[in-house]
């Protein structure tokens, strides 16, 4: 049987009962495989989707594609990570730099729960100056894109877009995923400088590939 509704009868069966005779028929004239599917299902029904299989990071502004990879991800259907929901790797670095993905930010590096000095047997990982033991510590790299018309002479910014401060919202984000990424009852920190002065100790050459006074990417958090 593909349709109820031709059991019937014809003379006494109005739109009430031909709607109830759709709603226990084999075939529903509703694509439940399509709409589920993270990658086909229509984009109104993204936010749907997105609750349904908990996604804990979303915001309204991102591109369908990118909304779609989440929901993918969290339903752990993905093409790009077939066999490894995000959701199952929160505490973990791996869980930490693809939630940054979806906020175009990166782990430059990363030192999980370092602990103090301690006399006796061991001294296990490294310690950055005046980070707070049993935290762990990211160093994210974001672009941050600066106000259109600005004329800048070294640090100094000139003119009407010099007004305009610097969106920081991809600071806000970034933060909010590693909020995400972590699991309960634990602690992290974050530092968004991932450049810093050149120095004379980097021993940089001296063939025109630096600018003196310039800056240089930053490696590790020490």
């Amino acid at each position: 049987m593909s349709y109820a509704g031709d059991l019937l009868p014809r003379d006494s069966s109005g739109p009430f009962e031909h709607a109830i005779a759709a709603g226990v028929s084999d075939d529903l004239p509703i694509p439940y495989a399509a709409v589920l599917n993270a990658y086909t299902s229509p984009v109104r029904f993204l936010p749907w989707l997105a609750a349904h299989h908990s996604v804990d990071l979303w915001f309204d502004d991102w591109s369908d594609d990118r909304k779609r990879e989440m929901i993918a991800q969290a339903a752990g259907v993905s093409t790009v990570y077939p066999a490894s929901p995000i959701g199952e790797l929160k505490g973990m670095r791996a869980g930490a730099q693809r939630y940054l993905d979806f906020v175009d930010a990166d782990i430059v590096d990363l030192v999980s729960h370092p602990a103090r000095f301690t006399f006796g047997r061991a001294v296990l990982g490294r310690t950055p100056i005046n980070h707070l033991p049993f935290t762990a510590h990211y160093l994210v790299r974001v672009t941050l894109e600066a106000p259109v018309g600005r004329f800048q002479v070294g640090r100094s910014s000139f003119g009407r877009g010099a007004l305009r401060p610097v969106d920081l919202e991809p600071l806000r984000r970034a933060k909010r995923a590693l909020s995400v990424a972590k699991v309960p009852d634990t602690q992290y920190s974050i530092t968004f400088a991932w450049r810093r002065p050149i120095t004379i100790q980097d021993g940089i050459p001296i063939d025109g590939s630096h600018a003196v006074a310039g800056w240089m990417d930053r490696k590790c958090l020490d």
